[in-house]
């Protein structure tokens, strides 16, 4: 009598090949999962392959008919193709750092992929509809902002693509200039510099230390300028480091963005 021993290929998805070992299998038509069925590929008596049909997640019983008998049953695990439905946060600097990804299907979860930038390390599988995983960084920029399709892959293959998995890495901003370099409270200073995207705040950081005040108010023009409003508070004659705050950080001091308050 024909008997199965193990399975190659479980957990499995639709479109897979399952392959199956025993004895006796020479004779083997057909795999049964349950209340569907997929046709017997013979290898050799101890081997059989099939391919795995469309089934809900979860675990099925598996047998074999081989002649006018059916094998003994083994559990199979049924894996559905994830799919990513949100990712939090939806943006980034560089280094990102950790992202917890929303979706179905993350049971058995063995890769999270951010587009060409690759694949994040420390993947951890919550449950199967939430994982957490650390971004990788990005490398050079071409440009000030990298719009990425996050992907999961299971055994149930490989997640599709859409605008719900979009990951944004921004690069970080920079100052080249100000004008006018000094001013009082209310003066209005405008701002140069690069990679001005999703500007959160403009700060007026002492350069020799200390505490940063917001500007009081700032309107970005493009992604190279944005005027800001010299906040009340500034020491007479001091100097400050205008800053540009983003999701890919804050600007570095340079001597361009000095600023002498009034």
């Amino acid at each position: 009598m024909a008997t199965i021993t193990s399975f190659t290929g479980s957990p499995g998805s639709v479109g897979q090949t399952l392959t199956i070992n025993g004895t006796g299998l020479s004779s083997a038509t057909k795999v049964n999962f349950g209340n569907k069925s997929a046709t017997a590929t013979v290898v050799s008596s101890t081997q059989i392959t099939c391919p795995i049909p469309s089934l809900c997640a979860g675990q099925y019983n598996v047998n074999v008919m081989a002649g006018t008998s059916t094998t003994n049953s083994l559990p199979f695990f049924y894996a559905a193709t994830p799919a990513v439905l949100s990712v939090s946060p939806v943006s980034g600097a560089a280094s990102p750092g950790s992202i917890t990804v929303n979706g179905s299907g993350f049971l058995n979860a063995t890769a999270v992929t951010f587009g060409a930038i690759g694949a994040g390390t420390g993947l951890t599988v919550l449950n199967d509809s939430q994982l957490s995983v650390t971004a990788p960084a990005h490398g050079a920029f071409t440009g000030c902002l990298d719009t990425v399709d996050i992907t999961v892959t299971t055994p149930g293959g490989t997640s599709t693509t859409s605008v719900s998995d979009q990951f944004v890495y921004y690069n970080a901003p920079a100052v080249t200039g100000i004008s006018p370099t000094s001013g009082a409270e209310g003066t209005n200073v405008t701002v140069t510099g690069t990679c001005f995207d999703s500007v959160s705040d403009v700060t007026f950081t002492p350069t020799g230390g200390g505490a940063s005040i917001s500007a009081s108010s700032f309107t970005p023009i493009s992604e190279t300028q944005l005027v800001a409003v010299v906040p009340a508070g500034l020491t007479a004659s001091a100097t400050y480091d205008i800053q540009v705050v983003t999701p890919g950080g804050t600007s570095p001091a340079v001597a361009g963005d000095v600023f002498t308050a009034a």
